[in-house]
Order: structure tokens, then sequence, then C-alpha cells
């Protein structure tokens, strides 16, 4: 979709009110009503079969009676006439339709046939359709009105929604709490065609638009989503909640990089990778949204600073901030020097800065505080804690200009240096001159000190991503399919197909990656006991013996591992013992037979770490590459974190494999823990480019997992592999 054709959707022209109603109850006539009544300077067609007038407009008794194609029909019909009304728009010449009714997808079966039928009315007759099952469409500045809604103040936030009434919920916050207001609401509904990618790339190039505030719900495009926010987010915060996170995935993976993280997790990290900030409470989407488009994010290194007028709640700010991750500004002395001398002696003069009964009788010195704390290099936002704003209420009224000069100083004083500044306020819901001077000027005042804590966590946030390289991954170009793997791999592919494997065997897996740069200690094929005595025999070391199977996926589950094998009678029962378990458990789990193999590979001396590599390709999202904490107990510890793929070539993709490993908590291990010596990560940056090159140019190859990665401090060795493939129940 171009720009033009959105732009002929949120700024049309003319709208037809398709379903127009004299029912004050029914939305064909709230749509009338609340287009007149916002300002809306563009034609009004009123659609009716039964004709008259409704609110003094002529009615047409279909759109192919209209005296021209206007932009925009808004559908305020029943979900059953929905895809023969499409028909007949794109017959007009009306090239975009907004569908209200519900009964569609989210109904069942039936609906989901209803939703099919109308999505093909859209692309063969060229209507492009926001819903169905949507709030409606709102673009304040324009008089765009049809959602309804009332006394919404026209502003800077835009609102890509999939909830009626969380749109409802978020319009009444910004008119109640704050000064900033509506731009756009988007109600995507269903997204039947018009989705989320395209709506933020439009709201990208919008003038009015400061900040997007979005839920999802459901995307039907998660991929174009995070394309167009890693365009999008440099330029525009976008703050993002999602419902349906703990719902169960649907993909039952063979793999644990498939089976330890849902869908969930992983469009999760893909919001991080590309600028959006995620957040898990619906009463911070606002405070933070506007935060972030009305302060400066601070550059790296510039730490927050804490004003406040009560211990309690300036430490739980510092508690909140640490356990976010965001570091205190650390005040030079001269700094806390000059504070003791405007504070008097009870104060407190290092972060957070308690001004402890000073402010009682004149408020005002919060302003002469905070220019100190201000001029302090090492502070790159404030958060006002406590009780400002509310002296003149709690004390006299006689101090109700020293506040509010107080406020005008703080803002003047922040903005002059650039740095960001965040009031909390007890008296954030009342009355007062002080807070409405910090408003006047765009300083966000919230009520709520969590929600102030992660507005702050935030700024901080965004200063650090911004001063950071461009992260989004580009896929690489021209690079054929099969490049890069020999013969035998390939033909390891085929023949798993055709015998309708889930997966590789791990010797043939070792083989794929292997062609890909991934190099396994030596490792022998085992055939019989015999050969397993033979093989320890001679062997100057312990060995290992595995399983070998075309069919069991999860070798020590069925008791297919036995480690530290020495001499020929050990190998011997070791591999009896292999086979024996395996045929129990492909027995038990209705397994094909087989003549069952074992591999022999010498025993490695303790890692620093396991790990985890792994790759997968997500429905939505495309490949997607796993890292975390590995080995036999990767399913209850659960230290994993993504990448949408394709990494960065060179440095760019090896610091990327950095900082997921940073966000582990086995990653103090290869950070040197107890004074060793931390690890090259150059075995692991090979490990992850390998899995993710299968998973991303070899389409049957729907997961690639190492497990686990045996990390020393100077390489990485693969132990054991595993390769699924895609729809290999398919003849």
């Amino acid at each position: 979709m171009t720009v033009m054709q959105l732009e002929r959707i949120f700024k049309p022209c003319s709208i037809a009110v398709v379903g127009a109603s004299a029912n004050p109850t029914k939305r064909g006539n709230q749509i009338l009503r609340a287009l007149n009544e916002s300002g809306y300077a563009g034609q009004v067609y009123a659609v009716n079969r039964g004709g008259g007038r409704i609110l003094g407009k002529p009615v047409y008794k279909s759109v192919e009676e209209l005296p021209e194609a206007a932009d925009l029909a808004v559908l305020c019909t029943p979900a059953a006439s929905a895809p023969a009304l499409v028909q007949a728009c794109g017959k007009r010449g009306i090239p975009g339709a907004v569908v209200l009714a519900v009964g569609f997808g989210e109904s069942g079966e039936e609906g989901a046939r209803l939703e099919a039928r109308l999505r093909r009315a859209g692309r063969q007759h060229g209507v492009r359709i926001i819903g169905p099952n949507t709030s409606g469409l709102l673009n304040l500045p324009v008089g765009v009105n049809l959602i309804g809604a009332r006394g919404v103040r026209p502003g800077g936030i835009a609102l890509v929604v999939q909830s009626g009434n969380i749109a409802l919920a978020l319009m009444n916050e910004v008119t109640r709490q704050s000064r900033v207001g509506i731009s756009i609401c988007c109600g995507l509904g269903n997204e039947v065609d018009v989705g989320f990618g395209e709506v933020l790339e439009y709201l990208g190039g919008h003038d009015e638009t400061q900040a997007v505030i979005a839920h999802v719900e459901g995307c039907r495009d998660a991929r174009a989503l995070l394309r167009a926010a890693a365009r999008v987010t440099p330029h525009k915060p976008v703050v993002a909640i999602k419902s349906g996170r703990t719902a169960a995935g649907a993909h039952a993976a063979l793999s644990h990089t498939g089976t330890i993280a849902g869908p969930y997790d992983r469009l999760s990290a893909g919001l991080r990778q590309a600028g959006i900030v995620e957040l898990q409470r619906a009463d911070e989407l606002l405070p933070v949204a506007e935060t972030l488009a009305s302060q400066p994010p601070p550059p790296p290194g510039g730490g927050v600073a804490i004003l406040s007028d009560g211990g309690g709640q300036s430490t739980l700010v510092v508690d909140a901030l640490h356990e976010m991750g965001v570091p205190l500004a650390q005040l030079a002395p001269e700094t806390s020097a000059r504070l003791r001398q405007v504070l008097g002696p009870a104060a407190a003069v290092r972060t957070p800065v308690d001004v402890a009964g000073a402010a009682d009788a004149d408020p005002g010195v919060f302003s002469r505080a905070l220019d100190l704390i201000a001029a302090d290099p090492a502070v790159g936002i404030v958060l006002l804690v406590g009780l400002f704003g509310g002296y003149a209420i709690r004390f006299s009224a006689q101090l109700g200009e020293v506040e509010a000069e107080a406020a005008r100083s703080m803002a003047a004083t922040m903005r002059a240096r650039g740095k960001g500044l965040v009031a909390h306020s007890q008296y954030a819901a009342h009355d007062s001159a002080a807070l409405d001077a910090l408003r006047d000027v765009r300083v966000p005042v919230i009520g709520s000190l969590d929600a102030a804590c992660r507005a702050v966590a935030e700024l901080q946030r965004r200063g650090t991503r911004l001063a950071a390289p461009q992260r989004w991954p580009v896929a690489p170009k021209g690079r054929p399919v099969g490049e890069g793997w020999g013969r035998d791999a390939l033909a390891a592919i085929e023949t798993a197909l055709a015998e309708r494997r889930a997966t590789l065997t791990e010797t043939e897996a070792r083989t794929l990656l292997g062609d890909v740069g991934l190099a396994f200690d030596e490792t022998i094929v085992l055939q019989s006991p015999e050969e397993a005595a033979t093989a320890a025999a001679n062997a100057d070391h312990p060995v290992a013996i595995k399983l070998l199977s075309r069919h069991i996926v999860h070798k020590t589950d069925a008791g297919g591992v036995v480690l530290g094998v020495a001499g020929a009678a050990a190998a011997r029962a070791a591999f009896e013992d292999i086979a024996a378990n395996a045929r129990a458990f492909a027995q038990a789990n209705a397994l094909p037979e087989e003549d069952y193999a074992a591999t022999a590979s010498p025993m490695l001396a303790p890692p620093v770490a396991e790990l985890l590599v792994g790759a997968y390709r997500d429905p939505h999202l495309g490949p997607v590459l796993t890292l975390g904490a590995g080995g036999t107990w990767v399913d209850v510890l659960r230290d994993v974190t993504h990448r949408v793929l394709p990494l960065g070539a060179g440095e760019v993709g090896a610091g990327e494999v950095a900082a997921a490993l940073g966000e582990l908590k086995v990653n103090a291990l290869l950070a040197g823990a107890r004074g060793g010596r931390a690890v090259q990560l150059g075995g692991i940056v090979a490990a992850a480019r390998a899995v993710a090159e299968c998973v991303m140019r070899l389409p049957a190859v729907v997961e690639v997992e190492v497990n686990p990665l045996f990390v020393y401090e100077d390489r990485a060795v693969p132990v054991d592999a595993r390769v699924v493939l895609a729809h290999p129940e398919t003849p």
C-alpha cells in the first residue's frame, strides 16, 4: 500500500456512512452526529436502502446512487452484508472501507468463512479494508470521527488498537490526566487487510503524531510490523502492550528451541529488537508514551537523579530503578556540597536528594536544588518525587504562587540544559497551579510512583538505544539456497523427507552444520556391540556412547546416553543397554522399529558453561535465533533470549550475539565468574551463524539446535545437534 492510498483512508475528502440510521442508539446515527460535531469539513453521504432524510441529510439508497465516489465508506451494517457492500464500493470507485461489524473470524468457522469472502471482495475490487470487528477510525486534526468519541482532545499521541474498550480507556485517560491529546486512533480489529505495519509506516510520516501507543492481540504479519517499527522508532517512540501473552503455543516442536519459548516470547524479543517499548501494564502506556514524546533522552552515561521530599518514596524509587537496570546519577562532591548549603543539615544530598522538610514553608527550594542537580554532568534525567504541586493545598494557599513559580523555573532549567524532567506527585489528580504550570510546558505529571519510574526507565533506555547502531536485520542478497552445503548434506535432507522423518540423525545434522563452519569433535559410528568394544579399546581416553536413531529425537529421555565409558567390556555393555532402552522406548511411544546404532566420541573436559544455540522458523516472524543455558536442564532453567534473523554481517552480527548473551543469567560464567577469565565469543558466534544459515536458506529446515555447546575460555565445541524438517508426514 502506498502512503497516498492510506492518506485517502485517514484523511478522506468525502465519507459515505453506509447503514445510516435515524436511531440515536445505532452506530449509523452516532457517526453522522460525530462527524458533524467534530468539525469534519468534507462531504458526508448517508446511505440506507430506505432513503429519506437523516439529521438533515438526504439518504441515498445505495452506494451506486452516490453523486461521487467517496474516498472512504464506513459500513455500519450486519456482518453478512459486508462482502457484497465492499464489492459495490469497489465498483463505484470507493478505495477504502471501515467494516465495524462483529461476527467474522473471532466467531468461529462460519465467521472465518465470511471473513475470507470479505478479504477476497476487497482484493478483487481494489478496496482496502480496516477491520472488521473494529471500533472505527479517528483523525481528530481533520475532524474524522468514525468512532463516535466525544470530548477527546486533539494532540500528538496516536493509538493503534484491537480493542474498542482499550481505545476508549486511553482516550479518557488522556483527557482526564494529561495535557496531551489524540492525533489518530485506528481500530485494526481482525486485520483482514490493513495491518499494523502499514499503519505504523503511515504514522511515521504523520506530522501531527509524536508517539504511538499500540495494543496487539493478534498480528497477521508480525514481521511487517517489526520492519516498520525499526524504521519509525528512531524518530518517533512506539509503546505497545500485548494481550494473550500466556496462551499456550500452538507449535509442538521437536527441539528445545521450539518448546522452551512460545510465540509470544519470540514476538516480544522482536519488539525490543525493532525499538518498540513493550509494557505489561495498561496504566503505564500513557505516562511512558507522553514522557518519550516530550522529554529528551539522555546521552549514554547520563543517569537518573531523584529529587524528593520524603525518604520512603525515594527509597522505593531507588529499588524500582535498580530492578529495571537503570543507573542512578552519582553526583559530584561539589554538587552535594552546594546542595548542603541550599537545603541545610537535615537534607540528603546524594542521589536520592531529599529536601527533608525544607520545602514545607518554601517550595521554591525545589527549583534552587534542581538548578544544582541539573548542572551536574552525570545527570541525564531528573525524577521529581513526592508532594510537589500539593504544598499550597496541604499547608497554605499562600504558597501557591511560589510553588507555581518553582515549577516554571524547573521546567525552564531542564529545557535549557536539554535534559529530561518527569514529575511524580501525590496531588496529580488535584487542581494545582504548580502542576498545571508543568503540564503547560509538556512536563509529564504522573500520579503513580510505579508508572513514573517506568517512564523514567524507558526514557533512559531510549537514549542508550538511539546512540547504538541500527540493529534491525537486513537479509543477505543473491546467495543461492544450496550454496555452502556439500552433496551429502543436501542428500540427507532429501532422504529424510522421502522416509517421512521429522528429523535428521545426529550424524546427518553434524554434516549439515559442518558444511557451514561448525567444527564437531571426531565421532565414530557404531553398528554393533563389537564395534563399540573395538572403538573403546583403541581409544586412549574414556568415550561417550550415544544412541543414533532415525526416529528417537531426545536420546536422554530414551536412556540413550552413557558417559565416561572406558574399556571394551564397558563399551559393549553400554551399546547393548542403549539398544535395549531404545527398543523399549520406541515400543512405548509407538515409534517405528529400526536397527539401532550408536556413536562414540571422546569425553570432553568440563566446560566453563553449556549453552543452547538454536534457530526456529516462526510462522509469523520468520527465522528466529535462540541463545540460552544448555544441557539436560534446559527445559527447567529456561534461561533463553531471542533475536529475529538474520544476524548482521561481521562485527555487527558478533555484537548482536554478545548483546543477546548479556541478557542471560549464564552470562556471568562467560564473563569470568569467581576469578575466571572471560571466554572468547568467536566460537559461540560461529555456532549462531551456522544454525541461522540452515533455517534461513534451506526451506525444508524449520528448526536447528546445538545443545549442548561446550564453551571453554578459548573455544566452543558442539556436543550434540538436532535438525527438524518441515512437514515430514506429507508424502
